[in-house]
Formats: structure tokens, sequence, C-alpha cells
């Protein structure tokens, strides 16, 4: 227990002087859109040159960055296939980019996701550069390897990842009867999704909305969201927030399944 604690000391002041000597080293950086665009969505990756991507069926690689005030210097976290980490980072002048060594949880997972994550760790501390057009961002290392990656809503660093299938049609939010007779006819019947986080439950009503989602009725869904707590504004309002992040699939049907 004391070699533990002791170690993890020595690691937490290796960190701490990391992020001095990359404060130290800092150009003073006014900001500029390329540094407001890469604090602006989370970013996720899509191609590594020269390596292959992560087994099918792994979560996300997601990246958030988040910036002082000054936006000469903040930190990037996010997840990395399995575990969740993070590292401070500095901006300079001409997009050019440094990140410190990161640190991660410590979640156990299969041999090839941990290998895989393991190397894009690594690969974080040597980039050296940035580049956004439009949606997509470039991260360069010092070996010529780019990570791209695609924009995604920005949410709360808290926020979960989870993938819901959409009904076709939408129902009366109001299911019961007496519910729907105190309802006045000059009023328009709210309306919720029905939602399933797998194909063999039964349908159940989110009255919460989809930010950034637009529905198509008559269209069946699968879609990647971002949950977050929220404090509700109103008493009756739900506690939490969705978040459209992607839509996996989408089908147009003849009649609701």
């Amino acid at each position: 227990m004391l070699l533990n604690n002791f170690m993890w000391s020595v690691r937490s002041l290796l960190l701490l002087l990391g992020m001095a000597a990359l404060a130290g080293c800092a150009t003073p950086h006014a900001g500029n859109d390329q540094s407001d665009h890469l604090t602006a969505a989370q970013w996720e990756l899509i191609k590594w040159s020269q390596q292959p991507m992560p087994p099918v069926g792994v979560r996300p690689i997601i990246l958030r960055f988040d910036q002082n005030e000054n936006g000469d210097e903040g930190r990037v976290s996010g997840h990395a296939g399995c575990n969740q980490f993070s590292a401070p980072y500095v901006l300079r002048d001409a997009n050019e980019i440094t990140i410190a060594t990161p640190v991660a949880t410590r979640m156990a997972c299969a041999p090839e996701v941990m290998d895989f994550e393991a190397r894009l760790l690594d690969k974080l501390e040597s980039i050296s550069s940035y580049k956004i057009t439009r949606n997509t961002m470039d991260l360069t290392a010092a070996d010529g390897h780019v990570l791209s990656f695609r924009a995604r809503a920005k949410v709360g660093a808290q926020a979960n990842i989870k993938f819901i299938y959409v009904a076709p049609q939408q129902i009366a939010c109001a299911a019961d009867a007496a519910a729907m007779n105190a309802h006045r006819a000059d009023q328009p019947q709210a309306m919720c999704f029905q939602v399933r986080e797998n194909q063999d439950e039964p349908w159940h009503l989110w009255s919460g909305g989809i930010a950034g989602f637009d529905y198509e009725p008559g269209t069946a869904y699968r879609l990647r969201i971002l949950e977050e707590r929220v404090t509700p504004r109103v008493a009756d309002a739900g506690s939490l927030r969705w978040t459209l992040d992607l839509i996996v699939e989408q089908e147009t049907l003849d009649s609701p399944k």
C-alpha cells in the first residue's frame, strides 16, 4: 500500500512538472478561428494513417478540448476505446499544439482494444499540429502520422454515450384515457418518441426531445445519443437531456412495425 501511494505521488508530481513545462515554453496565443473551432465540438476518430482502426463494436474514440480564458492552454479529455483519459495541452502559433502525457482510468478490455488504446495515448504525446476544415480535424504527429476526426455535438464532459431505437411513429404523451379526455380540444396534443435500447424490449415513451434530431414520421431510426444530467428549469421537466450524436441506421417504412 505504501509503495502504491508513493508511486501515485511520484506520478502526480511528474504530471504537474509537465504542465509547468508546457506553460513555460508556450508563446502567447491570441486565439483564432481554428482554436475556437477546436473547442466548439467533440471530435470522433475516423481514420489513422498507417494504423488500423479499432475493432468493430468498440466505443467511439472521442476527444474534447477545453481552454482557459486566455486560450493558450487547456485540457484534452475523452474516451480512448476502453478508458477515459485527460491531459494538459498548449496551443502555439501556426496551429501548433503540444499534448502532455495522458492519464487514463484503469478498466480492462479485450487485448486488441487495450493495444489500440495504448498506441493512441502514446501517439497523442507526439502530436505537433492540428488543422480544421469544416467538420473535420487532422492531428499530425512528429513522425508524419495523421489522425483524422469528425465533429460531434459538444455536451458536458460527463455525458454518457447511448444507442437507441426510435419507432417510425410518435404517439400521444398522455397515454391514459383520463388524461386524453381532460386535454383541451383547442390545444395541440403533446407527442412523444417511442424508444428502446434493444430490439427485444417493449417501446417506452420519451417526452424530452432529442436535440439536433430532425425526425421524419414513417422512418425507423437507430441513433447514437449523448445523455447528460441537467437541472430542470420547471418542476415537471425531466433531469436528462439527449443530444443526437450520430444516425447509425434509418429505414423508411410503409407502415409502422
